[in-house]
């Protein structure tokens, strides 16, 4: 017997909590809201559930708010508790998950008679997408059913390297997620440390093992050994190239790049109508985009601004570059500059910064531009059998433990989760094209195996970052939370209104 519902939503992390507070702040009529979590506390996730002061967002507090509409609600709620909070400083993460969870218990405390928020602490294992709604199953053995159900999966758990492992991913010194609660209780103050990956993920690792007392070297490794860059120091007046008339200028060169090429599209259709099933042809390149950054840079630099503005600026922008460059684009960018990217784009706040640079000018924290080969458990610890950048020879490194600091794994066809992997072979959704998540329409449908987009399951954030890209930082994902509760709403509303206007079945 399935227990019905109007919307189910799968997953309490930011993605899930922002979805469900804006369908409880925007529903009229009586609504029936379920949230179905594992874990215990709503609102976290994996970035918001830790308990560490020193891990910090990497987005300024003045931009974090949960809604759209009202830019400075979080920065109101922190200065409660940190006064002296200005917009561009860099909130602890765990208040952060404490403002969601008082978002969601403020929507529901607020929301409209007949407006009901129910929270299961549970796992759903399996969906069939029906003609009438979603029928779920859960880990529990209770099955529920919804005319709305919602994929608020976050960002998955890092892959282990394909690599001989020597008995290291069974064993005690290998550590798959920093986050697992826990995880780093089994290394020893003294003894040295790989983390594998460079990103914030190893930002937050090496803090976690300071906080807690770390003596032994802690080595991080890449690719290309890069760090992520540093935010500009809280309160630091932005440069006078900064200006919005700067911004605006880039924005423009490649809107400019963007007319280029589609009137040169329009000119080749016009000379030649394409063959049926003929590929289009290519509206925009990475190196068009990068070009007109590229400029826009150095003539920030050269008037002694910061290029960070320039980064900024192609944020409102970016999903729409994204869909607008082919998959063969895509994968050049994914191959080549994805790095590069990242580390302009996702930056540390300066005190961070501050630190990791203490730690490596005292040599407790030492970078690799290389590749892991191989790893060989030992009697005491591990050696990690690896290629330095640029070279030939391989190189051994003992350490005492591996952590996997990659982040979130990026193949939807990796992953483990029952409740994708039915869905998938079911043919009620499908990957993106590059593979990374769920294929989506504009309203965040889940694609079937045809393309055809579901009328009841919808998701949003990380899944969908195949289709946008940047759909991965609150700022994002708050816009998709009302964009689709809107959607839902009025879905739902429509529904309601014919099933009461359709004529009665005469007995």
């Amino acid at each position: 017997m399935y227990s019905r519902q109007d919307v189910i939503i799968i997953g309490a992390g930011a993605s899930g909590t922002l979805l469900a507070a804006c369908l409880l702040r925007g529903a009229r009529a009586p609504l029936r809201v379920t949230l179905v979590e594992r874990a215990e506390r709503v609102g976290r996730g994996v970035a918001y559930s830790t308990t560490s002061a020193r891990h910090l967002l990497n987005v300024p507090a003045g931009r974090m708010s949960a809604w759209v509409e009202d830019p400075e609600h979080f920065l109101r709620w922190l200065r409660a508790t940190v006064p002296d909070t200005l917009p561009s400083s860099f909130a602890e993460r765990r208040l952060y998950g404490q403002y969601l969870e008082t978002v969601l218990k403020e929507a529901a405390e607020r929301a409209a008679p007949g407006v009901q928020l129910q929270t299961l602490r549970d796992e759903v294992t399996a969906a069939v997408d029906t003609a009438d709604g979603v029928k779920l199953s859960l880990a529990s053995g209770a099955s529920l059913e919804a005319r709305g159900v919602v994929l608020a999966l976050g960002n998955a758990l890092p892959a282990d390297l394909r690599v001989p492992d020597g008995g290291l991913y069974a064993s005690p010194r290998y550590h798959r997620s920093p986050w697992a609660p826990g995880a780093l209780e089994g290394i020893g103050p003294e003894e040295a440390v790989l983390l594998i990956g460079t990103g914030l993920t190893m930002v937050d690792t090496v803090l976690s093992l300071g906080e807690r007392g770390h003596r032994g070297q802690v080595h991080a490794l890449s690719r290309h050994g890069l760090l992520p860059h540093v935010h500009r120091a809280s309160g630091a007046k932005a440069p006078a190239a900064a200006e919005p008339l700067r911004i605006r200028e880039l924005l423009r060169s490649v809107r400019r790049e963007m007319d280029r090429c589609r009137d040169a599209e329009t000119a080749t259709n016009a000379a030649s109508p394409p063959d049926e099933g003929a590929v289009p042809f290519s509206t925009l390149r990475i190196r068009d985009v990068l070009r007109a950054m590229r400029q826009e840079v150095d003539a920030q630099v050269a008037a002694g601004a910061d290029w960070r503005a320039a980064v900024d600026a192609l944020r409102p922008v970016t999903t729409l570059l994204w869909q607008r460059f082919t998959d063969a684009e895509r994968q050049r960018f994914l191959r080549h500059l994805r790095t590069h990217w990242e580390v302009h784009r996702h930056r540390m706040a300066p005190d961070i910064g501050e630190t990791l640079e203490a730690w490596r000018r005292e040599g407790r924290l030492v970078l690799h531009a290389a590749r892991v080969l191989g790893f060989e458990r030992e009697p005491d610890g591990v050696a990690v059998r690896l290629r330095p950048r640029g070279r030939y020879e391989a190189q051994v490194l003992r350490v005492g433990h591996v952590v996997n600091c990659t982040g979130p794994e990026s193949s939807l066809s990796s992953r483990s989760q029952p409740l994708l992997r039915g869905l998938l072979e079911a043919g009620q959704a499908r990957a993106d094209a590059l593979g990374m998540g769920l294929s989506t329409a504009g309203d965040g449908a889940v694609l079937d195996a045809r393309g055809k987009p579901s009328p009841h399951l919808f998701t949003l954030g990380p899944p969908r970052r195949g289709d946008l890209w940047e759909t991965t930082a609150v700022p994002e994902i708050r816009t998709q939370a009302r964009d689709l509760a809107d959607h839902l709403l009025r879905h739902l509303g429509a529904a309601r209104a014919a099933s009461e206007t359709s004529p009665a079945v005469p007995s």
